[in-house]
């Protein structure tokens, strides 16, 4: 078909559509919504534009000629084509993909997660968790709309700050600094730690907290999750900075540090540019939930 045969003819497969269904223009026209004479003058606007006649008087009805036959199962393909690509649109407007890092899966992210299905079953959360460095990374790709990272200003593009989490030094049972309520931040970097890789929002958190001190950070062990480095505590190895966990494994003693410094702050990164209305309605509930 020529492009001008095929501009006539795409703005009037659904009139084709409802033809077709039960050959007459009365019920067509109902079904489409529009008065009946408007679908007589678009059937023979079309008619004339294709060059062939699509429906002859039959009694006081009509009935589809050989030509529109052929063309009807073109036609709904078309139109279920046009529908499948309307409910793409939709769909992607209502995803909104999500970074985190790991240490917020058991907690924040949960919570966050049950929130949306109880009160926006509409909005789909696709999530992805990793080091803080890569869920900006994810972010920065486009594959992300929000990450939930610590140090979130600092993280290249608009943010939130959420709250601020103390931190707790993780020591073995039997440890010097076990039997204290509370431990001083100089006690703390004078030790030797295991700690997550560079890349995670608490190494740098460490980091920094040993820049302040002006110490030198003496590493045992470099992981990738807190239950692996808590392991290691208690088996002697170091020991390490972390957000408290409500449940330590045996042989661990977890110690708030005595320090306004010793805190890691948690925000959400996005897009500073336009976002889609369900990017930021979960953004508002994220806020909520961790504020609460």
């Amino acid at each position: 078909m020529n492009p001008d045969r095929l501009t006539a003819l795409l703005p009037h497969l659904p009139l084709l559509d409802a033809l077709g269904r039960d050959e007459h223009v009365t019920r067509a026209a109902h079904a489409l919504g529009v008065p009946q004479p408007s679908v007589s003058r678009a059937l023979r606007h079309l008619e004339a534009q294709l060059g062939v006649a699509l429906v002859a008087p039959e009694g006081r009805g009509i009935r589809l000629t050989p030509a529109a036959r052929r063309m009807l199962p073109g036609v709904r393909v078309a139109l279920r084509a046009a529908q499948d690509a309307i409910d793409s649109l939709d769909e992607a407007r209502a995803t909104v993909s999500l970074a985190f890092q790991n240490s917020l899966g058991e907690n924040l992210v949960p919570r966050l997660v049950r929130r949306l299905r109880e009160e926006r079953p509409d909005i789909h959360v696709r999530l992805w968790q990793g080091a803080r460095d890569a869920c900006l990374a994810e972010l920065a790709s486009g594959r992300t709309d929000l990450a939930i990272v610590s140090g979130a200003a600092a993280g290249g593009a608009a943010s939130v700050h959420l709250y601020d989490e103390p931190l707790v030094a993780v020591v073995p049972a039997g440890h010097r600094l076990a039997s204290a309520r509370r431990v001083a931040l100089a006690d703390v970097v004078a030790e030797t730690h295991v700690t997550l890789k560079p890349g995670y929002g608490l190494r740098r958190t460490l980091e920094q907290l040993f820049a302040a001190e002006d110490a030198e950070l003496r590493i045992a062990f470099e992981g990738d999750d807190l239950r692996t480095l808590h392991g290691l505590v208690a088996a002697g190895l170091g020991i390490a900075v972390g957000p408290e966990v409500p449940h330590p494994l045996d042989g661990c003693v977890q110690r708030p540090i005595d320090d306004p410094r010793a805190v890691r702050d948690m925000g959400v990164v996005f897009h500073p540019s336009t976002r889609p209305p369900a990017v930021d309605d979960v953004m508002q509930v994220l806020i909520e939930v961790a504020r609460a």
